[in-house]
């Protein structure tokens, strides 16, 4: 994973400061009509079909969908710890 990538899922963290924010960043999800693009763009890249603006827009989906896991996985684990008295 890029440091440019870490970097950016430590300072989007920052923006997690109450549950209601981190419930909200865990229940995120892609548009069905996202998943299906990406799902033909897999495809097409299996059959080595995929051309270079197809990649580009695989590849921006790849990096989003990994700050979004990162972000929901800090968002769990914000949601996890015991809340410190008032």
């Amino acid at each position: 994973m890029s440091q440019t990538l870490l970097h950016e899922s430590a300072i989007m963290e920052r923006l997690v400061l109450s549950p209601e924010k981190a419930e909200a960043i865990a229940s995120l999800s892609f548009a069905r009509e996202d998943q299906e693009r990406m799902r033909a763009l897999m495809a097409r890249n299996n059959q080595g079909l995929l051309t270079e603006p197809e990649r580009v827009e695989m590849e921006s989906f790849r990096r989003v969908g990994t700050l979004l896991g990162i972000l929901q996985a800090r968002a769990r684990l914000a949601l996890d710890k015991p809340r410190s008295p008032g």
